[in-house]
């Protein structure tokens, strides 16, 4: 089926089981992220997309189809897997049959045909060689091997049941850690934060809507009353704003109607969604200091915000109980932590800086740059944050008449 084809008996299917988008709503399926959902400017709240609950794929419609596609001999090892090893082998599913041969079980074929091809997939285990070693030296790039290592052996323990190729399993995976949502949206009191007792679940229709932070949307969950012999199905919907762009813009004109995932860094949307935002606001880094029994990860984020944490973590492990003085122990801090700051920042390269970077491709180099800025953005901060404590200090030890002398090589 060409492109077309496949958009077109999505949209069939979605409205036979119950699915709705808006009248005004044109999909796209090959816009600049994806498929994309338009619509012409909207003066008053609008319900972009409904789906019903049925159509939902969570890890209860995929145990049981798995139970009835594998038959009763292997009922004791799926109740083993994982939600996202049930929900990956659900989807993969439907990439073993074809035409009339399809089980009935087997129901978001439309769906899943308009998922991406795997060669259209950017996240960094879709990366070849020379564009995943750009990541050497991030949070990313261990982020990504543990990611591997991980579902190579959830894949290793579905193959044991059901012969599926790493790589299709490979794209399924993707496509769930890309589009899914937690679990908590479908309650009565929708929520998008992960919990440890939320799992993910793919809702079709509802994410085509693309990212867009701080976008003003709702979440509506409709838990329809029994009417008699009738219950309506519950639903989800997502109710888009209205808000400046679009009021500036002609009423005919078609623009991107997009959804709101929440405050995400640039590593997260990379290592999960396979995109990035320019100059993100939300970005992070992850620093582990070694030497201690109970060392953790500090997280900084722009502007050195959270830094205190790990300034008063590395403070408390030079302080020596024979320093007379304050400022020393502030002073000892600072060099330490700035040496390992600049270390880090020097061995993080830019795009311009690697040999055959015009190898790596036009959106993955996107993604590395806005990636490797807001990294290096947080260092940067952090380098400041620490010479304003070195002042301090230098200050600090003035007022009680010493005089700081530096070698002739440091700074």
């Amino acid at each position: 089926m060409n492109e077309t084809d496949r958009l077109s008996s999505f949209q069939s299917w979605f409205s036979t089981e119950g699915g709705s988008f808006d009248p005004s709503v044109v999909l796209q399926l090959e816009g600049p992220l994806g498929t994309s959902v338009l619509a012409p400017r909207f003066d008053k709240d609008t319900t972009i997309v409904t789906c019903p609950f049925s159509l939902i794929i969570t890890k209860d419609l995929s145990l049981q189809a798995l139970r009835t596609l594998l038959g009763p001999q292997s009922h004791s090892s799926l109740d083993t897997w994982s939600e996202r090893q049930l929900i990956c082998s659900y989807i993969c599913f439907h990439q073993l049959f074809s035409g009339p041969s399809l089980p009935r079980v087997l129901r978001h074929l439309p769906y899943i045909r308009c998922l991406p091809a795997a060669d259209k997939l950017l996240t960094p285990l879709h990366f070849s060689e020379q564009e995943f070693q750009m990541l050497k030296g991030t949070n990313i790039y261990g982020a990504t091997l543990d990611r591997e290592r991980d579902w190579r052996a959830e894949w290793e323990q579905c193959r044991s049941v059901v012969k599926i190729s790493r790589d299709i399993y490979l794209t399924a995976l993707t496509h769930l850690s890309s589009r899914a949502f937690p679990s908590s949206i479908l309650s009565a009191d929708p929520s998008l934060v992960s919990t440890p007792s939320t799992y993910p679940v793919l809702i079709p229709g509802v994410d085509l809507l693309n990212h867009k932070r701080g976008h003003p949307v709702s979440w509506v969950v409709s838990c329809s009353e029994a009417s008699g012999n009738r219950t309506p199905p519950d639903t989800v919907s997502i109710v888009a704003h209205p808000n400046a762009s679009a009021e500036q813009s002609s009423e005919s004109q078609l623009e991107e109607v997009f959804n709101n995932y929440g405050p995400k860094s640039n590593d997260e949307l990379i290592l999960g969604y396979g995109f990035s935002l320019p100059d993100n606001p939300d970005d992070k880094m992850a620093l582990q200091i070694g030497g201690t029994a109970k060392s953790q990860p500090w997280e900084v984020r722009r502007n050195a915000q959270n830094i205190e944490g790990l300034w008063s973590h590395v403070r408390s492990m030079v302080e020596s109980e024979e320093s007379e003085h304050g400022f020393e122990d502030d002073m000892e801090a600072a060099s330490m932590l700035s040496e390992m700051t600049q270390a880090k920042l020097d061995g993080m390269k830019t795009i311009s800086e690697v040999r055959c970077h015009n190898e790596i491709r036009p959106k993955v180099k996107v993604m590395l740059e806005h990636y490797i800025e807001g990294q290096r953005d947080i260092l940067e901060s952090m380098l400041r944050f620490l010479d304003g404590k070195q002042d301090a200090a230098i200050e600090a030890a003035r007022e009680q008449g010493i005089d700081v002398v530096f070698d002739q090589d440091e700074d």
